[in-house]
């Protein structure tokens, strides 16, 4: 059965409730049928925008995003961490469960749980738990937090979304629980093999989010353009969270852009509500806390029931005490009420026009380099069986480089692009030919011997091939060739000695499909007469062993005739002499 994730109808009291209890449902459940979704419910006491009378309604957009990462998932190490009774995650929940308040949520953090399976820290299947079933409406930012005008700009919003999690995913970790006792239960069904491994999570359960608002997409403050809007909508974004900066005006939360729907973030009360956010004392957040409140009655007197957006950015501080009471002086206030996200966005828009944005020339053109990279890598995995495991973790990585997070850190980030590059290439040259000394060719027909190293962990097929630059030599065709995992293999292609000389012999190996891997040269001596003197030497060298052996042979014959005929003569002579003493006796 395909896995979702779980929204449960809950009140505000409900979801307070399920928090402070700290039960957990599982990180990937199957929701009931005639289960609506909790982003379509309206928490107690919360009121509906009046525009032209009464209070301002506020509506408050909430990042749940982690510092920036290499890897592009999460390590369980880091999810105990982030998820901890005082972590930042739990920290950042704790303040806004609940509440009217709209959450981006990063599906990178949802991701790296649900891979870990049973192997997740038991906080951070509780923390996805309470976040699949609070009341709060939420939208997926893009993976990672992703900057989508970076991204539009280099041309690479295709390239934002996650090809798998394979890579990561450990069967172990989703196996059947054991089952409780021994009781009897019910025959399975015939078609079922009890033997069979559980289903794994597919790519969509890991990145399933259900949300009752439209695609939104929320750039860095201050980038976006008018340019860059075009892109965004063919990506399937039809709103775009910006400030009131960048449409030049703060009248409207609501405005028409090209093709797209802008929601619009008040700057001046943006900027009040984050020294709110950021204030270490308790005299500077009360300060804090009445700037905002005088602000939000301004705006009251100029347009009485306007709708009013406010967003946290993504750097706020890990102290959290301010954003709470932030939300309870607005909710008290006579000038403001806080409203659901999905209350601002039926309003009527405006007409509004974007500039150009601030110019980004450095950060599009690193990522278009990327990009290239992986395009190439992309060619070189077809030397694999499977190259899934490859690719789908170097796309995570190269995700993780366009976390809006890096905007603040641009040194470390240049370091991890050039780290990114860098591994790039070494995975493209991890298959290639190993080359040795020159080669001298003693016969007229051989073996041309190649050898292949691969560093990958993964097995790879090659097509070995030779190309002599001299007609002297002729090879016999090519040859394909597996190499293990970090080992060396040797291919033999059979070539044909035509005359004697020196030939320069290229070598090359391409995938199975044809893509160029790594080539090179080697000079190779042709002494193919070698073959047949050395046959003459070999037969001289037989003729004059099998002849002295003849010669000895017919010697020591000749000898041992020799000497029986003198052994012979010496027994007639003793004779002869023995008969002469008898006669003279």
């Amino acid at each position: 059965m395909p896995l979702t994730t779980r929204r449960a109808s809950l009140s505000l009291a409900a979801a307070l409730l399920l928090a402070g209890a700290g039960l957990a449902s599982p990180a990937l459940a199957v929701p009931h049928a005639d289960e609506p979704s909790a982003s379509s419910t309206r928490p107690a006491g919360v009121a509906a925008v009046t525009p032209g009378v009464g209070p301002v309604s506020v509506s408050i957009v909430v990042p749940l995003t982690v510092s920036p990462s290499e890897t592009g998932l999460l390590t369980a190490e880091e999810l105990e961490r982030y998820t901890a009774p005082t972590g930042p995650l739990t920290r950042k929940l704790d303040a806004i469960i609940g509440t009217p308040v709209a959450i981006g949520v990063d599906p990178m953090i949802v991701a790296s749980i649900r891979v870990l399976g049973s192997s997740a820290p038991p906080s951070a299947l509780q923390w996805l738990a309470r976040l699949e079933g609070a009341a709060n409406e939420s939208f997926p930012l893009a993976y990672a937090d992703a900057d989508l005008v970076a991204a539009a700009r280099s041309d690479t919003l295709s390239g934002l979304t996650p090809s798998g999690f394979g890579f990561a995913i450990d069967p172990d970790d989703f196996s059947p629980p054991a089952a409780p006792s021994p009781s009897p239960s019910p025959e399975p069904p015939a078609s079922a093999d009890p033997d069979a491994a559980p289903p794994l999570p597919t790519t969509a359960d890991v990145l399933a989010w259900t949300s009752s608002l439209p695609r939104i997409a929320w750039p860095v403050d201050a980038t976006i353009g008018a340019g860059d809007i075009p892109p965004l909508v063919a990506a399937g974004y039809d709103r775009i969270l910006l400030s009131s900066d960048e449409v030049g005006s703060d009248a409207s939360p609501l405005v028409d852009l090209d093709g797209a729907r802008g929601i619009v973030a008040d700057s001046t009360m943006n900027a009040l509500l984050r020294d709110a956010l950021s204030s270490f004392t308790d005299a500077d957040l009360a300060a804090a806390l009445d700037a905002l409140e005088g602000g939000l009655a301004a705006r009251a007197q100029v347009a009485p029931g306007r709708g009013l957006v406010l967003t946290v950015g993504r750097d706020w501080p890990f102290l959290m005490q301010g954003l709470p009471a932030a939300l309870s002086r607005i909710q008290a206030s006579a000038d403001a009420q806080l409203v659901p996200l999905s209350d601002i966005l039926g309003l009527t828009p405006t007409a509004a026009m974007l500039g150009d944005g601030e110019p980004t020339a450095e950060r599009d053109a690193a990522f278009r380099d990327v990009r290239d990279d992986i395009s190439a890598e992309r060619l070189f995995s077809t030397v694999l069986t499977d190259p899934a495991p490859l690719l789908d973790a170097r796309t995570l990585e190269r995700i993780a480089l366009y976390s809006v997070g890096w905007t603040k850190l641009p040194e470390a980030w240049t370091t991890a692009v050039e780290a990114f590059r860098t591994r790039s290439d070494e995975i493209r040259s991890s298959v290639k030919i190993e080359h040795g000394n020159d080669v001298v060719l003693l016969a007229s027909s051989a073996g041309f011997r190649v050898a292949v190293s691969n560093a990958l962990p993964y097995p790879v097929t090659v097509r070995v091939s030779v190309v002599p630059r001299s007609p002297i030599l002729q090879v016999q065709g090519g040859a394909e060739l597996t190499v293990e995992p970090e080992s060396t293999g040797t291919a033999y292609l059979p070539v044909q000695a035509v005359a004697n000389g020196q030939v320069l012999v290229e070598s090359s190996l391409t995938s199975p499909t044809g893509v160029p891997i790594d080539s090179g040269f080697s000079r190779v001596t042709v002494q193919a007469e070698w073959e047949g003197i050395g046959t003459l030497v070999v037969v001289g060298l037989l003729v004059v062993i099998f002849g002295a052996g003849i010669v000895r042979l017919v010697l020591r014959r000749r000898k041992a005739r020799a000497a029986a005929a003198d052994g012979a003569d010496r027994d007639a002579d003793a004779d002869a002499d023995a008969d002469a003493e008898g006669t003279d006796g």
